[in-house]
C-alpha cells in the first residue's frame, strides 16, 4: 500500500512577523529633528543640557498640539 503524504503544517519555529510600528508622536518627531540641529549649533553642550533646551523649545513650538491648552 502506498504511503499518503501528510498535509504540510507550518513550523512553529518560524520567525514571528514584526508587528507594524506605531506612528511617532509629535514630540518624538520634533526631538528627532531638532536635537541634532541644536547640537550642531552648540557643539560644546552636553547631551543632557541640549535635550533640556530642545524640550523647552517644544513648549512653544507650533508643532506642539498642547501648546494652547
Amino acid at each position: 500500500m502506498p504511503k499518503v503524504k501528510a498535509p504540510s503544517v507550518p513550523s512553529k519555529k518560524a520567525a514571528p512577523a514584526e508587528p507594524p510600528k506605531k506612528k511617532m508622536s509629535a514630540y518624538n518627531t520634533f526631538m528627532k529633528e531638532e536635537l541634532p540641529k541644536y547640537k550642531a549649533k552648540h557643539a560644546g553642550v552636553e547631551h543632557k543640557e541640549a535635550f533640556k533646551q530642545v524640550a523647552i523649545m517644544w513648549k512653544n513650538s507650533p508643532q506642539n498640539p498642547k501648546r494652547n491648552q
